[in-house]
Order: structure tokens, then C-alpha cells, then sequence
């Protein structure tokens, strides 16, 4: 039997196990949270899509995002986005040393220390951290995954550094357009509309009246019609930090 004295040691371990961490960050952004223009995904209904001869649920099937476009059909909670957005600063290696280096500069004795024993967690990947209501709050391509229910894995094609000689200009034209040249909005049939507006809208938001993506749009839409395994997750993070 626990003696009486071992009670309240073992009340005060279970309570310092819970006491949550509290952050409290300052704002990153000039804004007001009301000021920010909040974009929040549409629902799309694939079963109407489908009776009205445009059926495209299999180009998300393929890529496992069935449990996604569920999601979509949930709330959005848009005063927690505002007030995540107005603190929010991107962690990324650079970031990583320069809180190395900060701490050093408060403790001298720390230099050479490893993450850890100057009491930081240690660089994992990069990531948005903010706080609601000093309640520490991550965004990571690793929970992106998580919430989309599959792995971030599969082709991811970024940084093109000349668009305009780049091979894939005729390979996604062809693909899109039916062409290898170049062509507009007007040209696509209903079945890529309505894709290119649910790449829009619903995985890589954009904002504006231009109806011409960009290469790197073009080209994940292209792995989405071919249904070649995309890297969803680190698609929608590196969108998110641009």
C-alpha cells in the first residue's frame, strides 16, 4: 500500500506532466486578423460532377485523397486561421541556427553545444510555427500528411529555373491541351476546367482573376490527369510558405 507521505510526490509528478506549454508570440504581420482575406476550399460534389458528364473522382482516387475532399465538407474556424496567420514565421535551417546563435550570444558558455543541451528542440524540417491563445501551433509537410491519410511520397517538381526552354512546356501542353503548344483558357475541355478550378480552389489556392497557371501548376495538374503518385503534402506546404 502507498504510504501517505508518497501521496502528494506522486499528485505533483502527475500534475507537472500535464501543465501544458504556453507561447507567447508576437506578431509577424502588420495586419489586423480582420484585415486578412480569408480563401476557404469549395466543397465538390463528384457524384453530381459525374451524373452531368464530367467524372473525375478516379484522378483523385489514384492519388488517395478520397478521405480529403471529405474533409472539405467540415467547417472552417476562421478566427483560429486569422490569428495563426498574424504570428505565423517560417522555422527552416536558417531560422534553426540563427536560434543557436541567440542563445549563444545571451550565454557564451553554450558555444558548441548541441540543440539539445542548449534546451532547443532539435532541427526535424521546416515548418510554420505559430500560437493561438499562447497555445504553440506547427504546420509541416509531415502533418499535412497526416491529415490527408497518406504518405509524402511520390513526384514533386519544383524550381524550374528557365520556364521557358524547359521540356516540360510541350509535355504538359500536350497533356492539358491536347497540343504541344501553348494554349489558354478557353481552350480546355470541361473535364480539365473543372480540374484546373479544384487545383484552384481546393489543394493550391490562388488568388486573382488569371485564368493562365503557372508551370509548376501545370505540371502537377499534368501528374493528377496522368495519375502519377504526386507528393501532395509537400506540394500544398511548399504553396503555403511561398
Amino acid at each position: 500500500m502507498t504510504s501517505s507521505s508518497s501521496a502528494p510526490e506522486s499528485s505533483s509528478n502527475m500534475q507537472q506532466e500535464v501543465v501544458p506549454i504556453y507561447e507567447i508570440k508576437g506578431r509577424t504581420m502588420s495586419l489586423e486578423e480582420w484585415d486578412l482575406k480569408i480563401q476557404t476550399e469549395n466543397h465538390v460534389d463528384f457524384v453530381s460532377l459525374a451524373y452531368h458528364g464530367c467524372n473525375i473522382s478516379k484522378y483523385y482516387e489514384a492519388q488517395g485523397l478520397v478521405g480529403y475532399f471529405n474533409l472539405l465538407n467540415g467547417p472552417t474556424y476562421q478566427t483560429l486561421v486569422r490569428l495563426f496567420w498574424v504570428r505565423a514565421s517560417i522555422y527552416d535551417r536558417e531560422a534553426s541556427k540563427l536560434e543557436e546563435a541567440e542563445k549563444v550570444l545571451i550565454n557564451p558558455e553554450l558555444e558548441g553545444k548541441s540543440k539539445r543541451e542548449m534546451g532547443l528542440e532539435p532541427f526535424v524540417s521546416t515548418e510554420i510555427k505559430s500560437s493561438i491563445m499562447g497555445i504553440p501551433v506547427h504546420i509541416s509537410k509531415e502533418i499535412i500528411s497526416f491529415i490527408l491519410r497518406r504518405p509524402a511520397e511520390g513526384t514533386y517538381k519544383v524550381g524550374i529555373k528557365n520556364v521557358k526552354i524547359s521540356p516540360w512546356n510541350e509535355i504538359v501542353h500536350q497533356t492539358i491541351f491536347n497540343s504541344k503548344e501553348k494554349g489558354v483558357y478557353a481552350d480546355l475541355c470541361m473535364e480539365r476546367k473543372m480540374m484546373l478550378k479544384i487545383q484552384n480552389e481546393n489543394l493550391l489556392p490562388k488568388c486573382g482573376d488569371s485564368d493562365q497557371p503557372s508551370l509548376e501548376h501545370k505540371i502537377f495538374l499534368h501528374l493528377f490527369i496522368t495519375r502519377e503518385r504526386t507528393n501532395v503534402s509537400r506540394y500544398i506546404f511548399m504553396h503555403m510558405i511561398q
